[in-house]
């Protein structure tokens, strides 16, 4: 539970950077109401007239019309000020997410574009709509409260023990319904890159006859997703029936305490004194109002519970923990210095790597070398404080290891050999900024920017899909060498790239190298001549250091 509030004060943090612009909404929403309130009483007024003297009042009749206008267009108002607000927190937390992403180099692009996915789909339902109907909810509930209880206590009275009991009844559901948006979210993720992988070799697949074992194989993940699927929308019908179940309680107690009093049959001081048809009509047409925003706020109780899931999903990207902050380091890079390093991945006894010793000087290139699956991007990794390793020591300067993995994750920039492509301008992928840039850019980036009909302004989607290989690792670099760290760290960056685009790549790293420490995973060959220092592994084993 104590997880949970703190993503819940954090998803609120955000509420508050836009307060201005729910307040406003609110206005708009009181207003909306109000004007409700009027048309209720105008038109129930006509409806007296006309059945009990045989009147027609148009004046009434146009004042409620009048007044039922006014409640759609500040209600619609209310409703763009919300989505709005909605609009801006999901825009500054793309912004801060984007950065983050650069340099978390455990997620890959599939994971990367899964991240910003469930910022849109499920942060912004939370901020546009259920932050909204809260406040409405409560606004409009004291409002016609308070009508209520100035015509009729006890209609007044059945009112509120809804809006109590309503609301108590969702937050003991969203108990149990977060816990299963958190188990859906995470099999989401997991498995879309499983199921993408598949689609990316599915040639492989068919040419070497393994396709039924792969498709039971996907076919059991699949049915695992949907049972988790189909028990989130369990709890939101389970939701939706509650609801509705009190809401018909309370509007049929308010219908019969009225009926039955307009009948006589439950006497009362205010009977025979003013009370009539008219009153009567106008509370039982507020009385369905009353529950009309209350209705939206549970339906978007849904939408609260896959944001706490994404946001618990999200936030360790966006903010470190306190002890950890308080270590951040801004010392410069004399030396890295690795002992005895060993790393398994949880939930498996096979070490990735095995007793790994080295030291790296203050600037020059360092090659690792190995077969795959020797062990390289996991060293990798480590060395840019993404990984914790359980056995040995990464120091950096000497000091403790804490203080060295969050100084490495804060003053190391990484190139993962699939790049992540934002989902925006070709401009923004570089500098990460739409505004224009004065500063000097990498010329083979002309190269691109010629080929494109847009240049800067070309929109880029699903990962650069309008770019090719070589055109996506050429602006990784740049946007590596535009947005220097202390140490740069690059996984076979010239992988299946042409010998023109691999030409310019080293060419690049080799400037990278004289000012700064490069450290690269690679076969390509060139580099060797190169480095300054060598390092070869073999599954996991450091076979030589040169």
């Amino acid at each position: 539970m104590k997880q949970e509030e703190s993503v819940s004060r954090w998803l609120m943090r955000w509420v508050s950077e836009v307060r201005g612009s729910y307040i406003t909404a609110s206005f708009f929403t009181l207003l909306s109401a109000a004007c409700f309130v009027f048309f209720s009483w105008y038109i129930a007024g006509f409806s007296n007239s006309w059945l009990i003297s045989q009147e027609m009042l148009s004046d009434k009749l146009l004042f409620a019309l009048a007044f039922l206008a006014g409640r759609y267009v500040f209600a619609h108002i209310a409703s763009l000020l919300n989505y709005r607000a909605g609009n801006n927190i999901v825009a500054n937390i793309k912004q801060k997410l984007y950065p983050a992403l650069l340099r978390h180099n455990q997620t890959d692009s599939v994971t990367g574009t899964l991240m910003v996915t469930r910022v849109s789909d499920d942060l912004k339902p939370f901020f546009s709509f259920f932050v909204p109907y809260a406040i409405a909810s409560l606004l409009v509930g004291l409002l016609l409260l308070g009508v209520s209880f100035y015509f009729e206590f006890w209609v007044g009275l059945t009112l509120l023990a809804a809006l109590i009991v309503i609301p108590l009844l969702m937050m003991i559901i969203g108990v149990g319904a977060t816990s299963l948006h958190n188990k859906h979210i995470q099999l989401f993720v997991r498995y879309s890159a499983v199921f993408h992988n598949r689609l990316q070799t599915i040639a492989e697949i068919v040419n070497l006859d393994n396709f039924d074992a792969q498709y039971a194989f996907l076919e059991k993940k699949s049915k695992t997703l949907n049972e988790a699927t189909t028990n989130v929308m369990r709890v939101a019908i389970l939701s939706s029936a509650v609801l509705e179940l009190f809401v018909s309680i309370a509007i049929a107690g308010a219908a019969i305490f009225l009926g039955m009093s307009l009948l006589g049959l439950i006497p009362g001081d205010n009977y025979g004194q003013g009370y009539d048809y008219h009153v009567a009509l106008f509370l039982l047409i507020l009385a369905p109002y009353f529950f009309f925003y209350l209705r939206k706020f549970v339906s978007a109780y849904h939408d609260r519970n896959k944001a706490v899931a994404s946001a618990n999903l999200l936030r360790p990207f966006l903010v470190k923990e306190v002890e950890e902050s308080s270590l951040v380091a801004k010392d410069s890079y004399e030396s890295l210095e690795v002992k005895n390093l060993s790393f398994a991945y949880p939930d498996t006894v096979l070490k990735v790597l095995h007793n790994i010793n080295f030291s790296l000087p203050s600037k020059g290139l360092v090659l690792i070398q190995g077969i795959s699956g020797s062990g390289k991007s996991t060293l990798l990794k480590i060395l840019s404080g993404n990984l914790k390793n359980a056995e040995g020591q990464v120091s950096v300067n000497g000091k403790d290891e804490q203080w060295s993995r969050v100084w490495l994750e804060d003053n190391t920039s990484y190139m993962n050999q699939f790049p992540f492509i934002f989902d925006d301008t070709l401009r923004y992928n570089v500098f990460l900024s739409h505004e224009k840039q004065e500063q000097d850019y990498p010329a083979y980036l002309d190269r691109i920017i010629d080929k494109k009909d847009d240049g800067w302004q070309t929109l880029l989607s699903h990962n650069g899909k309008q770019l090719s290989g070589g055109e996506k690792q050429l602006m990784t670099l740049a946007r590596m060498m535009l947005h220097p760290k202390a140490v740069a760290i690059l996984d076979e960056p010239t992988a299946s790239l042409d010998s023109n685009t691999t030409g310019i790549i080293i060419e690049e790293i080799k400037k990278m190298a004289r000012d700064k420490l490069v450290i690269l995973a690679s076969h390509e060959t060139r580099f060797e001549a190169m480095a300054d220092v060598v390092i070869n592994l073999n599954w996991g084993e450091q076979m030589l250091t040169s």
